[in-house]
């Protein structure tokens, strides 16, 4: 193997985590949404991420091909915070297509970013703080808090 591609090995490998995903909970699942999410809630407080651009949003992302969203929230909630999550019941469906489900944390409140180049912070927050982030998409801090006081 010559030099680069080892590096771009190693590269890969500190970028994807040393960790190997976790199975999918569901086989089934709604195979239509471009993205989904996990709002992960552990006494009280919800999982949130910080964006290299500085903004705080639930983890989520693009629905891979041949994959369910409520694979893809647990998938992403793993990649970006290290949370091995379990999608429940959709919490609710954006404009875009964005599904966002009530997961459920199987590996405690730990959590292991091991996508420094994509997420800056992640940590649990108490919907008190809301107000004061800088939230991803406008409205969204407030959506999500009334989400949580309805549930």
């Amino acid at each position: 193997m010559n030099a680069k591609l080892l590096v771009i090995a190693v590269l890969v490998f500190f970028l994807m985590g040393c960790s190997q995903r976790p199975e999918c909970s569901t086989s089934a699942g709604d195979m239509t949404a471009p993205s989904a999410g996990c709002l992960v809630v552990s006494d009280g407080d919800l999982l949130l991420v910080k964006s290299m651009g500085g903004f705080y949003g639930p983890p989520g992302g693009s629905v891979d091909r041949r994959e369910s969203a409520q694979c893809a929230a647990e998938r992403e909630t793993w990649e970006e915070a290290g949370v091995v999550a379990k999608a429940g019941e959709l919490a609710v469906e954006f404009d875009n297509g964005f599904h966002l489900y009530w997961c459920e944390s199987l590996s405690g409140r730990a959590i292991d970013i091991s996508r420094p180049l994509e997420i800056k912070h992640a940590d649990w927050f108490d919907p008190e703080l809301f107000q004061h982030l800088k939230w991803r998409y406008r409205g969204q801090g407030v959506a999500i808090e009334e989400l949580m006081a309805s549930r």
